[in-house]
């Protein structure tokens, strides 16, 4: 029994609903990675990671599981942040 898991990251390309994105798929158990979790441009695709980034490690079975985590996590984060931007710019202009 293994107690630990080294993915063998390749690129895979999400097309769902008019939006493409690029993340992160294991070759060895297909498993897919949320691409702000992991930060996928530096996992898969070859590019520096940013200073400081949080990790986290999200992986999914199916796309529709990651596009839901990634709507539930990811974009209610946003939705918060532009509310708060509004209410402090709404109370700028009184």
């Amino acid at each position: 029994m293994a107690y630990t898991w080294e993915p063998k990251w390749e690129l895979f390309i999400v097309e769902i609903d008019g939006i493409r994105f690029r993340t992160c798929r294991d070759r060895i158990t297909g498993l897919i990675a949320c691409p702000v979790c992991i930060h996928a441009a530096s996992k898969c695709m070859n590019e520096p990671p940013p200073l400081n980034y949080q990790y986290e490690n999200s992986f999914f079975y199916t796309v529709e599981d990651l596009i839901i985590h990634m709507k539930n996590y990811h974009i209610g984060e946003y939705r918060k942040k532009l509310e708060d931007l509004q209410m402090k710019l709404s109370e700028e202009e009184s």
